[in-house]
């Protein structure tokens, strides 16, 4: 059953604004290759972060709303860990 989720991706800031865009397609390809469908994709840009995360003060932004089978939480989850230049991340049930 496929069932509605929103991720805020941090992308590391050492990126290039350009980069940084094709680390996040690399992720919403992700969800596509494992039976997703990307609704919509907010850019919110570099932004200062609340608090410093791995020695960064910045990061870039970017929202993505998706449906996906729950049962392939765990390997978005596990994708986000593996991504070197993905620093902060979650995942939240619409």
């Amino acid at each position: 059953m496929l069932n509605n989720y929103e991720s805020m991706v941090v992308i590391t800031p050492t990126l290039s604004e350009e980069n940084a865009k094709k680390e996040n397609e690399s992720i919403k390809d992700f969800i596509k290759e494992n039976g997703g469908e990307i609704i919509n994709s907010n850019e919110w840009g570099k932004k200062r972060l609340a608090y410093q995360i791995n020695k960064f003060k910045e990061g870039y932004y970017f929202i993505n709303y998706f449906t996906l089978d729950s049962t392939k939480l765990t390997e978005l989850d596990r994708f986000y860990k593996l991504h070197e230049y993905v620093i902060r991340n979650n995942i939240l049930t619409k």
